[in-house]
């Protein structure tokens, strides 16, 4: 990812909500090696429940502002997968986050995107970890290149679907009630 200032940052975020002052960025923003991520992901000091995920889509600098969800205890130990780097972690370790879809018409504002997504946000750390590896493997090197634009597509994806208007729900509403998809 190529290095951001802190003005291209805080205006990336394309659903920031108008009562919002400004983004507060990372602590250690001026220290982020850019060339070892693939999405500027962080919480909001102020609000532990706030986070924000940029990276660089359409030449610019684009991001959406998440909300996490509670975490449901109910899941005991079982896994949960981040939708974001596709690694398996403990179900503590992965949370739902939404963001909402922005929009100027007032029966829109319930509209919202979620994806589950490593709690600390820490996608690029396990992307390029080490892979275990057998004989038949492919090179280290291309599954950790492979990781990387997996990671940087899905990112990419979301951040798009969060700026887009919303269509309806999807080609599924135009089906017909005795229709099977």
């Amino acid at each position: 990812m190529r290095p951001m200032t802190r003005e291209e940052v805080r205006g990336a975020i394309v659903n920031l909500d108008p009562a919002a002052k400004r983004v507060r960025l990372p602590a250690r923003f001026d220290d982020v090696r850019w060339h070892r991520i693939d999405y500027l992901g962080w919480r909001d000091p102020s609000s532990p429940k706030r986070a924000y995920l940029v990276t660089e889509a359409d030449d610019r600098a684009r991001g959406v502002l998440l909300r996490q969800a509670p975490n449901d205890s109910a899941h005991g130990s079982r896994a949960m997968m981040c939708d974001l780097c596709r690694f398996a972690r403990r179900f503590n370790e992965v949370s739902l986050f939404t963001a909402q879809r922005p929009s100027r018409d007032k029966r829109e504002r319930l509209n919202a995107v979620g994806l589950l997504l490593c709690t600390d946000l820490d996608c690029a750390v396990k992307v390029h970890s080490k892979p275990v590896r057998e004989a038949f493997d492919r090179p280290a090197e291309e599954i950790l290149r492979s990781r990387r634009e997996g990671l940087r597509s899905r990112t990419v994806a979301f951040v798009r679907s969060v700026g887009e208007p919303h269509r309806g729900r999807g080609p599924r509403a135009r089906l017909d009630r005795n229709e099977r998809p």
